[in-house]
């Protein structure tokens, strides 16, 4: 389960983000919209992108959907309580309702304007798909200086889809002017040299706030090599310094050998290749990141990780990697039923419990037998689809943000027969 919702993260992070550069390299980078062909086949891509954004997110609820019901379908019940309960789910709600509503705006905007002012509108209403993605993200979980954190995530997140997400769609357009259309090379060098000024001011944004969070999410700094969290991180950072390393060589190469190859009226076709052969593996490398930046955000915070004193033992099989806990802060949960021992007959066990949320719990997630099977705000409910047998069940305080889980827990023993 665990991989399967990295990967639905990682396509939904990268899907945006091309969304955000395609729209971008329509109104922006283009010069004047030109050629108007190629301009109105990436707003209609935008469009498109923004359907397989739409789409992709639902699998994402149902991907949270089955976490909470142990790995099965989940079941409309669950999904609404996971929509109208959780600040994770109230986010997706709202940022579903946007797309839908952004979708709409876009046709009509293809309607009444031309392409290239239609993608610069669409391009400043995309952001938010983008940066609300903070809301669910850790730096919603910290709880001091919470709102300046989110702010650093949503701005660190925009300024990743800016550069990553517009360097595949840089190299698309540059493979259909100079190959299908035949453009010139003055062409090519403005449209490397506006994007290169884009990217170089989303470099800078990038390393400040990246920065910042590091500081946030990773301390002691050892926790980079010691946590799952840490490593991925390095990872990223790996990729982001070849990009840039090869985005440098593009700004101090590639634009300046198009400019002198078109003032010197030469075909240079070899140029184009090479200029597209870099561009091309930069935007490798900018998709590879998008998807470890996506695959970051279900792994918990090297913080996390790094301070929490409780580990489970294999046989809980808890969900959250590592089995690695944050401080309970005051938080405290206690079952009342089932009691020690008690016999079911049947497949449904109501719990009851009381919860003390300290500083920063929220609701319990319930874990049978290490299969995280529902969550609860009320204290108490039913669990359905136990099968016959001896488990063990397991409550546990999570915080909002529906990813942190506490070091608060109870548990207990029951039989169905």
């Amino acid at each position: 389960m665990f991989v399967l919702e990295a990967a639905v993260s990682g396509i939904l992070f990268a899907v945006s983000a091309l969304l955000v550069g395609t729209l971008m390299t329509a109104g922006f980078v283009l010069p004047k919209g030109e050629p108007a062909k190629i301009c109105r086949q990436l707003f209609l891509s935008s469009l498109a992108l923004l359907l397989a954004f739409l789409f992709v997110a639902g699998i994402w609820l149902v991907v949270q959907g089955a976490k909470l019901q142990g790995g099965q379908i989940p079941s409309l019940d669950t999904l609404n309580r996971y929509l109208l309960r959780t600040q994770s789910g109230r986010v997706w709600l709202g940022r579903e309702v946007y797309g839908v509503l952004l979708m709409v705006g876009g046709i009509l905007l293809l309607r009444d304007a031309k392409a290239a002012r239609a993608a610069r509108i669409l391009f400043m209403l995309a952001w938010p798909l983008v940066a609300c993605r903070s809301l669910m993200s850790h730096a919603s979980a910290v709880k001091e200086n919470t709102s300046i954190i989110v702010a650093a995530d949503a701005i660190h997140l925009v300024a990743t889809a800016l550069w990553a997400g517009g360097l595949p769609v840089l190299f698309w357009t540059l493979f259909q002017g100079l190959t299908r259309l035949r453009s010139s090379l003055f062409w090519a060098a403005e449209i490397v040299g506006r994007f290169s000024t884009i990217a170089l001011i989303s470099v800078a944004v990038l390393f400040l706030t990246g920065l910042y969070q590091s500081w946030i999410h990773v301390q002691p700094f050892n926790a980079l090599w010691g946590t799952s969290y840490g490593r991925v991180l390095l990872l990223k950072l790996f990729l982001f310094c070849v990009m840039f390393i090869l985005g440098t060589l593009n700004f101090l190469s590639t634009k300046p050998r198009l400019l002198k190859a078109a003032q010197a009226k030469a075909e240079a076709p070899l140029l184009g290749r090479k200029a597209l052969n870099r561009i091309g593996a930069e935007s490798l490398l900018g998709l590879l990141v998008l998807c470890v930046t996506g695959f970051l955000t279900v792994l918990p915070p090297a913080l996390h990780s790094s301070h929490s004193q409780h580990q489970t033992d294999a046989t809980a099989g808890h969900l959250h990697q590592g089995g690695k806990l944050q401080a309970a802060e005051g938080a405290r949960v206690t079952l009342v039923t089932p009691k020690p021992g008690q016999v079911f007959h049947s497949d449904q066990i109501p719990i009851r419990f009381t919860m003390i949320r300290g500083k920063r719990g929220h609701h319990v997630h319930a874990y049978v037998d290490g299969s995280l099977v529902g969550m609860f705000e009320s204290e108490q409910g039913t669990l359905t689809g136990i099968q016959p047998g001896q488990h063990r069940l397991e409550l546990r305080i999570v915080a909002e943000d529906h990813q942190t889980e506490l070091d608060a827990s109870a548990q207990t023993d029951f039989v169905v027969q």
